[in-house]
């Protein structure tokens, strides 16, 4: 059992998927990006800060210590992170920005494990590459009505409307959508991690 510091159902679909048992705790921490660091960097601070907030939740709750699990995913054109659209006008000019072009996709995913008051960090990072296609404004009109783009980094979703826009991914598909399944699990195990519900 490990509890997932997210709100995102993309990444407990995931977890299920694979048969990762877990119990969602819910956790607030101000996303600010940083931009005097580069986008590897603001991922795997967030990532990590996300993982602290859960560790202490667990803390200070008096939950029963299991490892916490933390994740953050942004999306990079060149060297501009993109991140949740704040309005349908944003959303948007981010689609046509990324129109046509190739832009990355990077999840940082931390893991802390709880020993009484304290905790260790391991944080991995996985980058996928995305190719788009030619977009409208009608285009990102059309699409900005589903919703979908409104609670996504880049202001697209890989796995629901959002995929008729992708040509080619070169990289983890997981990643894309929030969580590298692969590396993740991976993780788990490397750190000797229980974690498989085997029903």
């Amino acid at each position: 059992m490990i509890y997932l510091a997210s709100k995102s159902p993309r990444r407990t679909e995931l977890l299920q998927q694979v048969g990762v048992e877990h119990k969602i705790i819910d956790i607030e921490i101000n996303e600010k990006i940083n931009s005097s660091n580069s986008p590897q960097e603001n991922v795997v601070a967030l990532s990590v800060l996300k993982c602290q907030e859960g560790v202490r939740k667990v803390i200070s709750e008096d939950m029963r210590s299991f490892p916490v699990l933390a994740a953050d995913t942004i999306v990079v054109l060149g060297d501009k992170i993109f991140g949740k659209p704040e309005s349908e006008p944003d959303a948007i000019a981010m689609l046509l920005k990324l129109s046509g072009k190739t832009h990355t996709v990077i999840t940082a995913v931390t893991i802390g494990i709880i020993n009484k008051d304290k905790a260790k960090f391991h944080t991995i990072s996985v980058s996928s590459n995305v190719e788009f296609a030619t977009l409208t404004e009608v285009d990102c009109k059309e699409y900005c009505k589903t919703n979908e783009p409104f609670d996504k980094a880049g202001s697209y979703g890989i796995q629901g409307y959002g995929s008729a826009f992708i040509k080619k991914i070169n990289g983890s598909y997981s990643n894309i959508v929030g969580l590298p399944i692969h590396e993740v699990v991976e993780l788990l195990k490397e750190l000797g991690i229980s974690y498989w519900n085997k029903k």
